[in-house]
């Protein structure tokens, strides 16, 4: 009997991507993968466009073998791929993004370290065909991460993986919010592998992953993952006030000595101004600390499931 391969694809703003992709992944199913039941496990992370009616039309016409679910909301990528890691049949599964940016033929190398043993795999990125300051804030946000976080984060960041059912279920079994998904899966510690490839441009579409969602990304991996922010905001806070103190002792001893006064408003303004920034800058700093925990401890679900079509049942309403 054939062991189950899962593929996961999240879904958002792909109605441009899906009528290229599926096909694309449907005819290389029994070239790729001829030892394998392929499924293909398809999640709406609440997109705007028409990418469910797509996915809907393609999972009736192969539905031995994609699985459609829809989230009633956007929860993110990394919620989205959760929501569809849990769904999954396979014996291992693999996360792929929807817009053929990463190569479905790496998934064969991929398997093969699977099947020798490894727990997961991971596509890094050596290269991307893709220029901009996006781009170099990410290549920066995974140089910090392997930096101060995990070093066994790989500097070129990874999403296109493959991950064994016993790492699924762990994965799947933690109910972190406003986390990284790399990060849990590498905490796991399960034996990992990396395969580096170089990440082609996207070409269809424009990409749901915009500057801003990075930057909240990055403010979340690091008051998640480390405490580093809040070290460093504490050794400033030490260094400025010992400097203050020994600008105290250098005016006492220059007016005892020397009896001379200290001049100059300005500076005085300028030091008033600065400390006050800091003061805010780290009041805010334990603000998105403290709104991460009073997040968690709401105890709303992580995501929420909206329907689910498969081959084995009618469409569910949940």
């Amino acid at each position: 009997m054939k062991k189950i391969f899962s593929i996961v694809i999240p879904i958002y703003k792909n109605e441009l991507n899906l009528p290229i992709t599926i096909p694309y992944i449907i005819e290389k199913i029994p070239i790729l993968f001829p030892k394998y039941r392929v499924e293909l496990v398809l999640v709406n992370d609440g997109s705007p466009d028409r990418s469910w009616e797509i996915m809907k039309e393609f999972q009736q016409k192969y539905p031995e073998t994609i699985q459609i679910i829809s989230l009633t909301r956007n929860s993110g990528q990394d919620l989205a791929i959760h929501c569809g890691v849990s769904l999954a049949k396979g014996d291992v599964i693999g996360v792929i993004s929807a817009d053929l940016q990463d190569p479905l033929e790496l998934f064969v190398d991929m398997l093969i370290r699977w099947e020798n043993g490894d727990k997961l795999v991971c596509a890094v990125r050596q290269d991307r065909n893709e220029r901009g300051i996006g781009i170099l804030f990410s290549k920066i946000t995974h140089w910090m991460i392997h930096q101060f976080i995990i070093e066994q984060y790989p500097k070129g960041g990874f999403d296109f993986f493959l991950m064994d059912r016993i790492v699924a279920r762990k994965y799947t079994e933690v109910k972190e919010k406003n986390g990284s998904l790399q990060i849990l899966l590498l905490w796991l510690g399960y034996k990992v592998s990396f395969l580096p490839y170089t990440r082609k441009k996207r070409e269809q579409g424009k990409s749901g992953w915009v500057f801003s969602k990075k930057i909240k990304a990055f403010i979340d991996t690091f008051t998640t993952n480390t405490y580093l922010p809040l070290r460093v905001m504490s050794v400033i806070g030490f260094l400025c006030a010992g400097g203050a103190f020994g600008y105290t002792i250098f005016i006492i001893i220059s007016a005892l000595l020397w009896e001379t006064s200290v001049i100059g408003w300005s500076s005085l303004a300028v030091l008033i101004t600065f400390f006050s920034g800091l003061i805010l800058a780290s009041l805010g700093l334990i603000g998105e600390y403290l709104w991460r925990i009073f997040d968690a401890v709401k105890g709303r679900p992580l995501y929420l499931i909206d329907t689910v079509i498969d081959d084995m049942e009618e469409e569910k309403i949940l």
